[in-house]
């Protein structure tokens, strides 16, 4: 999956991508065609080739960082917060801090968002795995929560709700944050809000991912054996909805496979590690398309428009990028060359006209380290009508994670631990990608940095820093407009952040018996709630 997208965190995947883009990888852990250089170009010097490394092997498979933790969840202006242990919702109006705590089913454990609602009022689906049901809450403007629950598929483990806010998904997530229950993780239910009535059905082998058309008329799920296609038109009748292989040979390891659903073309894209090809599967007539690529990529990632991928072809001596159409057009994909550089991973901003190329790996470390570390340098490329410029920088310490601010002015880079510092071993990097040469400031930190949020707007972004041992419990304001970072300090570990479009309010909610959340204004101000799950104080 890539790391981040809009309002972002390493943490949450958010519903915007949902309807344009979906990545999967099946690891389980965000062409044949002409080529058209668009991009600066010198000797490619080994780009593009099967033995990618130099030793006839297939280069190595790069890590992208991402993850999902329980943490509140806001719609309209209130934040709601799960507490597993006393079986109860906390619905806090982030207007006044008033709350309210609502009886749910047994062992609540996943909230998520209901689109579309009115005003300020809220909504949000609850899943309660304790009683294999999940709770749905609306909240009115006025303040008043109500509570429905209906009986899912027993073991469930995440949800899934889909852009218009009509249906949930109820399903057995391989990779969710919450652990699966007894029984057969092939079965999911699917919740008819407005009907107030629930579908059971059978689905491929470990799903991964619910993604959704954007006019809310089809449902593909991502599972090892392939995609499949449920119709909400044909919801009562479907109880096994088709599955459509995303490889010809579904013999292949599961483990190697990266799938993309692209909502907005209704195409499946799969790469599978080690192999020179892109396969392009088309939803849901099934029609499959091998495109035969110059290299081995070791990344696909789409824009998320849905209006092109990019694959990247990285070789010690310098990298490619395929920039593919979609749909496919004429010439298949475009070749630009990264002369100089390794790039394994890329990352498109919001823009389309943005990418970070960069690498996690050290292509020369068996080589007894004669060459530089490329790891130690990031690629910005920004698109001027037909072509690409580069600009190449270097950065004190490896890469781990880069994640790019809604507005595509700005990024935030993770970076991995400096073995050679004695004190404030982690960092992270902001850069400023509008400049003709742009700016990087490094900030060093006491604890590696967690869940990252980013505001909608892209003017604000929160870094959450947390070190149980050295009792380090703070939160990094970050203005995006002139870089200043303020620190915060918690009163208890900070587990994930949220943000409250209503009242502009950022929340950083933390490990505390009767749970707590801090609060942070757009002016600055800080209110902090405790005890929520009793219901007894609120504490500024």
């Amino acid at each position: 999956m890539k790391p981040l997208r809009s309002a972002w965190t390493l943490a949450l995947c958010l519903a915007p991508c949902l309807a344009a883009c979906s990545s999967m990888e099946l690891a389980g852990g965000d062409f044949d065609g002409s080529a058209t250089d668009g991009w600066d170009t010198g000797d490619s010097n080994g780009i593009g080739t099967t033995d990618g490394t130099g030793a006839g092997e297939p280069p190595p498979p790069e890590t992208e960082d991402d993850g999902d933790f329980r943490v509140p969840r806001a719609s309209g202006k209130y934040v709601y917060s799960a507490s597993e242990s006393t079986d109860s919702v906390a619905v806090i109006d982030t207007s006044n801090l008033v709350i309210d705590v609502v009886e749910v089913g047994q062992g609540p454990t996943v909230v998520e968002p209901i689109p579309g609602q009115p005003g300020d009022a809220g909504s949000v689906v609850v899943l309660d795995q304790g009683s294999n049901d999940v709770a749905v809450l609306r909240t009115s403007e006025a303040g008043a929560t109500t509570v429905e629950i209906h009986k899912v598929t027993p073991g469930a483990n995440n949800l899934a709700v889909s852009p218009g806010g009509n249906y949930v998904f109820v399903y057995h997530d391989v990779d969710g944050p919450e652990q699966q229950g007894p029984g057969s993780d092939q079965e999911l239910s699917v919740l008819d809000l407005a009907a107030g009535v629930t579908h059971r059905m059978t689905v491929g082998a470990h799903p991964r991912d619910v993604v959704f058309a954007p006019d809310e008329s089809t449902a593909w799920i991502v599972t090892a054996a392939g995609v499949n296609v449920i119709s909400f038109a044909a919801l009562g009748d479907v109880g096994k909805p088709p599955l459509l292989p995303v490889v010809k040979d579904p013999g292949v390891d599961p483990a190697r496979v990266e799938v993309q659903i692209v909502a907005a073309e209704r195409l499946a894209l799969a790469r599978v590690d080690g192999e020179p090809w892109l396969a392009i599967t088309q939803l849901p007539g099934g029609e499959l398309t091998v495109l035969d690529l110059p290299g081995v990529p070791t990344d696909l990632d789409v824009a998320p428009a849905g209006d092109f991928a990019v694959l990247t072809l990285p070789g010690p001596g310098g990298s490619a990028v395929l920039e593919v159409p979609l749909p496919l057009g004429p010439g298949m994909f475009a070749q630009h060359d990264v002369p100089g550089e390794y790039v394994g991973l890329a990352s498109v901003a919001a823009d389309g006209d943005t990418m970070l190329l960069y690498t996690t790996v050290d292509p020369f470390q068996d080589d007894g380290g004669a060459q530089p570390d490329p790891r130690q340098r990031i690629t910005l490329a920004r698109r001027d009508g037909d072509t690409w410029d580069l600009v190449t920088l270097f950065v004190e310490v490896p890469l781990v994670s880069v994640g790019l601010a809604p507005d595509s002015r700005s990024a935030i880079l993770v970076h991995d631990v400096d073995p050679a510092a004695s004190a404030a071993a982690w960092s992270y990097s902001l850069f400023d990608l509008t400049p003709a040469f742009p700016l990087l400031k490094r900030q060093s930190t006491l604890a590696p940095p967690g869940p990252i949020l980013f505001t909608p707007e892209g003017d604000r972004a929160a870094v959450l820093l947390r070190d149980d041992l050295a009792e380090v419990r703070k939160v990094d304001l970050v203005n995006l407009d002139n870089f200043i970072v303020k620190p915060l300090l918690l009163g208890s570990p900070p587990e994930g952040a949220g943000y409250v479009d209503p009242t502009q309010k950022v929340f950083v909610s933390q490990a505390h018996p009767t749970g707590r959340i801090t609060f942070i204004g757009p002016d600055g101000d800080i209110q902090t709630v405790t005890g929520y799950v009793l219901n007894d104080s609120v504490k500024d």
